[in-house]
């Protein structure tokens, strides 16, 4: 008896699911920080929009686009500081850095910072602008670096 063939066909669904398997097992360390880094991105977002106004400001569609380079570019920088650590640095060095989850810790402080900006700007409580100035001085304390602010 003559065992049967079967034939493998790929459709565009099965190609995308297995490229976004192979992506997501790659990146499986990091999963929870991309998405808290998300979060925190969609949050400044959506209180930046509602901040604007309190800064006499207009929401135009330029700065929205703005946020879809500041993702692309934040998970750019996070996902190449994790290839380097599975596939260049040695297996002992990668594992005491952990340079990716330093840059998304980075990038969500900068993030919860500016959060606390737009909440002072909202609601003109001195709770935020308290918060604001002890969590600049805290960054700059731990980290050294100095003035967190971006100009926007």
């Amino acid at each position: 008896k003559e065992p049967k063939m079967y034939k493998v066909t790929w459709s565009s669904s099965k190609v995308w699911y297995a490229v976004s398997g192979a992506i997501l097992s790659f990146t499986q360390n990091i999963h929870s920080a991309m998405i808290g880094l998300l979060i925190c991105v969609c949050v400044d977002t959506i209180t930046g929009l509602i901040a604007a106004p309190y800064r006499g400001q207009r929401r135009e569609s330029s700065k929205l686009s703005k946020v879809v380079l500041k993702i692309i570019t934040y998970f750019v920088a996070a996902i190449s500081l994790h290839v380097a650590e599975m596939m260049v640095l040695p297996t002992y060095l990668a594992g005491t850095l952990e340079l990716s989850r330093m840059a998304f810790t980075v990038f969500c402080v900068l993030e919860i910072y500016s959060i606390f900006e737009n909440l002072r700007d909202i609601t003109k409580l001195r709770a935020f602008e308290i918060l604001t100035l002890n969590f600049e001085k805290k960054i700059e304390e731990s980290t050294g670096i100095i003035g967190i602010k971006d100009e926007r």
